[in-house]
C-alpha cells in the first residue's frame, strides 16, 4: 500500500516537471557575464554621442569661419567704396593740383631760360657803359661780337701801351673773369703795303673778355637748341 502511493506520488511529479518544462520557453542557456553586452551598448552609444559633438563642433567652425570671411569681406568692400568716394572727390583738386604743379614747372624753365639768355646780355651792357665812360680816343672799337661767356673785339690803337692800359680798364669790369690780347699787328698802308717795320703808330689788336668758365660743347649745343626751340 505504501509503494503503491510513492509510486503515483513520483509519477505525478515527474509530470508536473515535464508540464513546467513545457510551459517555459528555452532561452539556450545561461549568460554567466551579462554586464559585457550592457558595457558594449554604453559605448556604443558614448561613440556615437562623441562623433556627433565633433560634427557639431566643426559645423560651428566652418560656419564661425565663413561668417568671419563673409563680414571681413564686407569690410573691404565698404572701405574701398569710401576710398573710391574719396578719391572721386578729390579728382578735380589733385587734377588742378597737377596742372599747377606743371605750369610751375614750365614757369621755372622759362625763368631759367630767360637768365640764361639775358646773362650774356647784361654782360655786354656792363661792357658799353665801361667803353661809354673811356678817358681818351686813343683806342677805337672796331668791331665786337658777344657770345655766351665771352666777348671777341677788334680794336685800333696808337700804340701797344695804350693797348694795354684799355685792355687793363675792360678788366676791371664787373663779371669778367679774364682779358687777354690774342693778336697785335700793324695796320696795312695805302696800296695795301703794311706798317708793320714802322717805329711807333697805330696797331690793331684782337682781345677777348671771358665772363665765366668756358662752356663745354655739349652744354652750348643743348643751349643752342633751346633758343632754337624757343625762337
Amino acid at each position: 500500500m505504501t509503494g503503491g502511493l510513492s509510486v503515483s506520488s513520483g509519477v505525478a511529479a515527474s509530470s508536473e516537471r515535464s508540464d513546467l518544462r513545457a510551459a517555459v520557453p528555452w532561452l539556450g542557456g545561461f549568460n554567466l557575464l551579462p554586464y559585457r553586452q550592457r558595457n558594449a551598448r554604453v559605448a556604443r552609444r558614448r561613440c556615437m554621442r562623441d562623433w556627433a559633438v565633433a560634427a557639431c563642433v566643426g559645423a560651428a567652425g566652418v560656419l564661425l569661419v565663413a561668417g568671419w570671411q563673409t563680414v571681413a569681406a564686407a569690410r573691404l568692400d565698404a572701405q574701398r567704396a569710401a576710398a573710391g568716394q574719396a578719391l572721386a572727390r578729390l579728382a578735380t583738386p589733385l587734377a588742378e593740383h597737377a596742372e599747377l604743379s606743371r605750369a610751375a614747372q614750365e614757369q621755372h624753365k622759362a625763368a631759367a631760360r630767360a637768365a640764361d639768355l639775358a646773362t650774356p646780355l647784361a654782360h655786354l651792357r656792363d661792357l658799353l657803359e665801361a667803353l661809354s665812360f673811356e678817358p681818351d680816343d686813343r683806342v677805337v672799337l672796331r668791331q665786337l661780337r658777344q657770345r655766351d661767356d665771352e666777348t671777341e673785339l677788334l680794336a685800333t690803337s696808337s700804340g701797344h701801351l695804350a693797348s694795354a692800359e684799355w685792355l687793363k680798364r675792360l678788366g676791371a669790369i664787373h663779371g669778367v673773369r679774364g682779358a687777354e690780347m690774342r693778336e697785335l699787328r700793324r695796320p696795312q698802308g695805302k696800296g695795301g703795303a703794311s706798317t708793320e717795320h714802322a717805329i711807333g703808330g697805330p696797331v690793331e689788336f684782337d682781345a677777348r673778355l671771358r665772363w665765366g668758365d668756358p662752356t663745354p660743347k655739349a652744354t652750348r649745343a643743348l643751349k643752342a637748341a633751346r633758343q632754337g626751340g624757343t625762337r
